[in-house]
């Protein structure tokens, strides 16, 4: 869910995301309609250069890393939710003890690492970019948003 709200600066002056419930379980704004794994713009792809631009197979390769790495800490990470799920009231805990189960499966633990690289190239990145559903929702919030005149 892609708004101010949704922003926090640490104390190094970083810009941090902190809404997770479209990666636990809800969409962005709990409407339904996006279909894409994350949020990839043909913007974004531009300021990359590309997707033949050196900076774009960057962020590719880090995507990689990033998740890997999470796949590596996966006891803690859903130990961590598994106990924010308990009898919480929050929208991306609307389906229980599920909602971590869900996110096991995302993380494709099944995989080996270099299965796992070609499944966030193809799948996660290759399904973001440019989403006609992501471009649908930002649509939406600039309506609703009353950002068009």
């Amino acid at each position: 869910d892609r708004h101010n709200g949704n922003i926090m600066v640490d104390n190094e002056g970083h810009i941090i995301h902190i809404d997770f419930g479209f990666l636990l379980s809800n969409s962005p704004g709990s409407v339904g309609f996006e279909a894409a794994p994350f949020k990839l713009t043909s913007e974004y792809v531009e300021l990359l250069g590309g997707t033949s631009g050196a900076a774009y197979a960057k962020f590719v390769e880090v995507c990689k890393k990033c998740f890997n790495s999470l796949r590596a800490e996966n006891e803690q990470i859903i130990s961590i939710v598994e106990l924010m799920q308990k009898d919480s009231n929050l929208p991306c805990f609307k389906n229980g003890e599920t909602t971590s189960v869900l996110l096991k499966q995302r993380l494709q633990l099944q995989m080996t690492d270099l299965e796992a690289d070609n499944f966030v190239e193809t799948y996660l990145i290759g399904r973001s970019i440019g989403s006609y559903y992501t471009r649908l929702y930002d649509q939406f919030q600039m309506i609703t948003q009353g950002i068009y005149s």
